[in-house]
């Protein structure tokens, strides 16, 4: 299989009950699919905010958790992990689903 992309993934190395989040590399250079599913925006009280639903699709990598940001290296956006999938089978292929973080 052949993988377009390539991301860093980050985790959060904060202390417990932090509210601000301090991320640190945690691997770099994994090769994967990005793939937009969904998207449209949605009002929360008075603001706008855009959502972007991604699956991102990458060999089997052991230590992810839902805590995590996959940060694409060429254009640099940021996709917050909210689900991952072990999709078992002959290539050992996971899932992530995750959203676009905007900054």
């Amino acid at each position: 299989m052949t993988y377009r992309h390539r991301v860093k993934i980050l985790r959060d190395n904060s202390p417990d009950g932090d509210p601000d989040p301090s991320y640190v590399q945690f691997f770099t250079g994994i090769p994967c699919n990005i793939v937009a599913i969904t998207g449209g925006e949605v009002y929360r009280g008075k603001q706008l905010q855009a959502e972007t639903t991604n699956v991102i699709e990458f060999r089997n990598l052991q230590g992810l958790s839902t805590q995590m940001i996959f940060e694409n290296l060429v254009t640099g956006k940021q996709y917050l992990i909210t689900r991952i999938l072990e999709h078992h089978g002959r290539d050992r292929v996971m899932i992530a689903e995750a959203t676009e973080v905007l900054n």
